[in-house]
């Protein structure tokens, strides 16, 4: 029997329990993060796109970057009239996202376990397996973060719908997958095939009701091809694609290394397996056979992109089909969590003699890896790094930042190209005013737009060696490019308008 089939004999006492293992689940995945931190990787587009929708004159030199990406987005036109509402700080804002995150990520989960599981022990080992954070080869994106960020809301909201779909709430599951859309609109897409897919496929919905619920989206889908986004179906020119080979290779799918098809082609094989161990038993019902067809309906439509992609067309390589792997690995582990805890070799394993069965042992050595592993991420493998970082921390860089946030709007700053990684967070981000190139995430944004491409490029080759920059260089660039302040190490003969340890800004305008 399913945990599903006595869902409706939970007890106080067994709510309460769950209701403490979500705060333990949140523990683990910040531990497995390496701890939560504000203004951290994607944070850096984030959080000036949300301070530019509360004040569109904040980035007068960067507006154009942040557009690129901004014009497919809905995050910032809901989150930032939140935040001005409620009158909340933005750090405080985006450490409540991440709260929310992690709480709909383990419901989320624990209705894909009720549907698929026997046993409470067999959803505690896969729970203690989901929060060891790691990597989905070759898309850019983690099976967890330790920073909001909107992508993983929607995907946690997706999982709803999943877990929805199987609980037999078809139409409920879509009208989520609707807002997991709203949140970040590639995620939600993936959930509304994989969805929209299985539920076709089971006989929940017809593809004529289906296409009656997705016609508003299609159309607005269609007439924004059709209008302003009618330059994504362009092909990518050669300077365009270097930028993104050079720095982001991992969006082309025709730069892949042959690793990298192995390890994503066999997450997929995975899946199949698995699915086909449990239908040969008769484990699996319609409408998990019917959400593995709508996984197989993703490989599709990411074998199909990857000739677009091949060919550098702009909206293959935009859309980031290789994320559906993203669901792949979750639709994996969650199969691999039944086969390690439930499946009938480990049942045979037990034998006759009761006691302690192959199943709690291996529930018990999940959760020993999770918590040694996140003690180890969080407390020992960076003891300078604090657990909870909810605003920019107390460090040299974030004072500089604290001074420059004072600064007159439009005020320019040229730093080291990866100064975001260096320091833990980009000027703008930081600060709320522009910087001449945050390369790890300038060179991201360029997959939106050539002129953002060529911008990169260009001045990735203005910068040349940052750290063998001189007094006439910086001045020249200063001159060309309206930069006000140069922040840097290097001891240069210019005015110092500020310093904090051994980074030091000097001022350009003078």
């Amino acid at each position: 029997m399913r945990i599903a089939d006595g869902a409706g004999e939970w007890s106080g006492g067994r709510i309460l329990a769950l209701a403490a293992g979500g705060v333990v689940f949140c523990v683990l995945v910040t531990l497995n993060s390496g701890g939560y931190s504000y203004g951290a990787s994607d944070q850096a587009f984030y959080i000036p796109v949300v301070l530019d929708e509360i004040d569109p004159q904040l980035f007068p030199h960067d507006g154009d970057l942040i557009a690129a990406q901004d014009r497919f987005l809905f995050f910032d036109d809901w989150f930032a009239p939140l935040v001005r509402a409620t009158g909340i700080s933005l750090p405080v804002a985006f450490l409540l996202g991440q709260v929310l995150t992690l709480l709909v990520l383990y419901g989320a989960l624990i209705g894909l376990g009720v549907a698929v599981y026997e046993s409470w022990w067999s959803l505690g080992g896969f729970l203690a397996i989901m929060t060891l954070r790691h990597r989905i080869p070759d898309t850019g994106a983690n099976s967890v973060e330790g920073y909001f960020h909107p992508r993983m809301l929607a995907f946690a909201v997706g999982l709803w719908a999943t877990a929805l779909y199987l609980a037999g709430r078809t139409r409920l599951a879509l009208a989520i997958v609707i807002v997991a859309m709203l949140i970040h609109p590639t995620i939600g897409l993936w959930f509304a095939i994989m969805v929209g897919g299985a539920a076709v496929f089971s006989g929940g919905m017809t593809p004529k009701t289906l296409l009656v619920w997705t016609a508003p989206a299609i159309l607005a889908g269609l007439l924004t091809l059709g209008g302003p986004l009618r330059e994504q179906l362009m092909v990518m020119d050669a300077a365009w694609l270097k930028v993104l080979v050079d720095y982001k290779d991992y969006l082309v799918v025709s730069g892949w290394p042959l690793s990298a098809w192995l390890s994503n082609l066999a997450m997929a094989a995975v899946v199949f397996a698995l699915h086909w161990y449990r239908r040969s038993l008769g484990l699996s019902d319609r409408r998990e056979g019917a959400l593995i067809g709508g996984c197989a309906l993703l490989l599709g439509v990411f074998l199909v992109s990857a000739v677009f992609s091949y060919g550098s067309v702009a909206l293959a390589v935009q859309l980031q089909v290789n994320r559906v792997f993203w669901l792949f690995d979750y639709v994996g582990l969650l199969l691999l969590a039944w086969f390690l805890f439930v499946a009938p070799w480990r049942t045979r394993l037990a034998g006759a003699g009761g006691g302690v069965t192959p199943r709690h042992a291996l529930v018990v050595l999940a959760a020993v890896l999770a918590l040694s592993r996140g003690g180890y991420r969080g407390l020992i493998e960076h003891p300078e790094r604090p657990l909870m970082q909810v605003g920019l921390g107390d460090s040299d860089w974030s004072h500089l930042m604290a001074w420059a946030a004072t600064q007159p709007v439009g005020t320019h700053f040229l730093a080291d190209p990866v100064h975001a990684a260096r320091y833990g967070t980009s000027v703008r981000a930081a600060s709320g005013r522009d910087v001449f190139l945050e390369l790890v995430k300038d060179s991201a944004l360029a997959i939106y737009s050539p002129a953002i491409a060529r911008r990169v490029a260009e001045r990735v080759e203005a910068i040349g060696h940052f750290n063998e920059l001189t007094v006439d260089r910086a001045r020249q660039l200063a001159g060309q490019y309206e930069i006000d302040y140069l922040i840097t190490e290097q001891q240069l003969d210019l005015p110092v308008a500020n310093q904090a340890g051994p980074i030091i800004v000097y001022d350009l305008g003078s």
